[in-house]
């Protein structure tokens, strides 16, 4: 299963453009995103307390979570290296477009 995942900080913000680039990259890999999880929330907020936290209990082996750019995850690096540490433990791949990082279990995503 393939995830799109877009996080804005306040609703004065928009998803388009995020939603856009994902698309964009999606069209140029012929990828199809299954399931889009948009939330407008701080990215400094607990991962359990965002639909990101929700997403990534019921992301299965080998699922793909792609985003516009690893700031997405979250607010600091402690937070981002969480999320794609619990991703590459259960063999979750996290694609990002902007930063074009291709992470998953092997040794190269784990350097």
């Amino acid at each position: 299963m393939i995830y799109g995942y877009i996080r804005v900080s306040t609703d004065k913000q928009t998803v388009e453009n995020q939603r856009y680039e994902i698309n964009q990259f999606c069209n140029r890999q012929t990828t199809v995103v299954d399931k889009w999880i948009e939330e407008t929330i701080s990215g400094s907020k607990n991962v359990d307390e965002r639909k990101l936290g929700k997403l990534l209990k019921k992301m299965k082996r080998e699922d793909i979570l792609i985003c516009s750019e690893l700031s997405r995850l979250g607010r600091n690096l402690l937070m981002i290296m969480g999320v794609l540490n619990e991703c590459m433990n259960r063999d979750i791949q996290v694609w990002t477009i902007k930063d074009n990082y291709r992470l998953g279990s092997d040794i190269n995503s784990k350097v």
